[in-house]
């Protein structure tokens, strides 16, 4: 996604909902931290960092808080953040929103492009994509 908004910095907008699939234990969790850590201006680097690692989530649920101090982040906000009523709220509201979205294959992460999902994970693909959506 960094490159594709490198490429078109005044085309293409990223939108993340949160989809924490139920047979990922920490997934709840762990968009609860990242959505804690965008209150600090944080979210891309904790998203980041938490797909990079997602490996030792699975071990260690408050990964997120170890990257978290390794992020900066005011801790005594962040963890009261991560526990806002608000934010489960957000995330329940995301998930709902693309479980009843009709789009197939649910599964994260899962990228659209005008509302098509690309048949790759390339540049190349998603650009040929949205250069067919500019046109239009």
């Amino acid at each position: 996604m960094d490159d594709i908004l490198e490429k078109y910095p005044n085309d293409v907008k990223v939108i993340v909902k949160n989809f924490p699939l139920s047979f990922h234990k920490q997934a709840r969790r762990a968009a609860q931290y990242a959505l804690a850590a965008d209150r600090q201006g944080k979210f891309k680097e904790m998203y980041h960092a938490i797909f990079e690692e997602y490996r030792k989530l699975k071990s260690n649920e408050d990964l997120p808080v170890e990257i978290a101090q390794r992020l900066g982040l005011d801790m005594e906000k962040f963890k009261a953040d991560a526990n806002d009523p608000e934010i489960d709220a957000q995330i329940q509201k995301e998930f709902d929103q693309m479980r009843n979205s009709g789009i197939p294959r649910l599964s994260v992460p899962k990228f659209l492009v005008a509302g098509k999902e690309p048949q790759g994970r390339d540049l190349a693909t998603f650009s040929r994509m949205i250069d067919e959506a500019l046109k239009k």
